[in-house]
């Protein structure tokens, strides 16, 4: 079981994560909508994402589709060279490590509250794979439309699996994350 009170902390935590990652520059701005109907999510593909407690599993995905305007926001996100793995390999691993950021992000708030937390290799699908998540009967799920600046838009979906009760608050006062500055003395 799945109490209020979680399911409104894990949409929480979830929004944060994407908010703090998706964008490129501080003049960007990400707004995230909830999406009840599925059958809006038009993307062709989408990325796996497992985190794992002994409490939990959180399947996340990231729907996308491989064109330009995908590819132009994320290829830029890495100064890694990737030039033996392939066409479009760039935009992939730079995609993929968006997600898993924003999972890595998911996973410290969460133990806070539930300890041995593990995350997989991500994995990416074709959308017709995407109707099998309900015969995986999760506990909770949540659809959401996650644009960037009003021009670009992709889709994201948060399936919690309780193996139990799961009852959490979540403080939701803004902190801001540090990122490793040098401090000088």
């Amino acid at each position: 079981m799945i109490s209020e009170d979680a399911k409104s902390g894990f949409d929480f935590i979830f929004q944060r994560a994407i908010k703090a990652n998706i964008v490129a520059s501080a003049d960007d701005v990400c707004e995230i909508e909830l999406v009840s109907d599925s059958k809006e999510i038009c993307e062709v593909e989408f990325a796996v994402f497992t985190t794992t407690s002994t409490a939990f599993r959180l399947l996340t995905l990231f729907h996308f589709n491989s064109n330009d305007k995908t590819e132009n926001r994320f290829s830029h996100r890495s100064e890694h060279s990737y030039d033996d793995a392939g066409e479009g390999s760039t935009f992939r691993d730079n995609f993929l490590e968006f997600g898993n950021v924003c999972c890595g992000a998911v996973s410290r708030e969460l133990h806070n509250i539930y300890h041995f937390l593990g995350m997989s290799t991500p994995y990416v699908l074709l959308k017709r794979c995407s109707t099998f998540i309900s015969d995986l009967n999760p506990g909770y799920v949540k659809h959401y439309k996650v644009t960037v600046n009003d021009s670009f838009v992709i889709h994201a979906t948060l399936c919690v699996f309780d193996y139990g009760i799961l009852d959490f608050k979540v403080d939701r006062t803004e902190v801001e994350e540090s990122t490793g500055e040098l401090e000088l003395f």
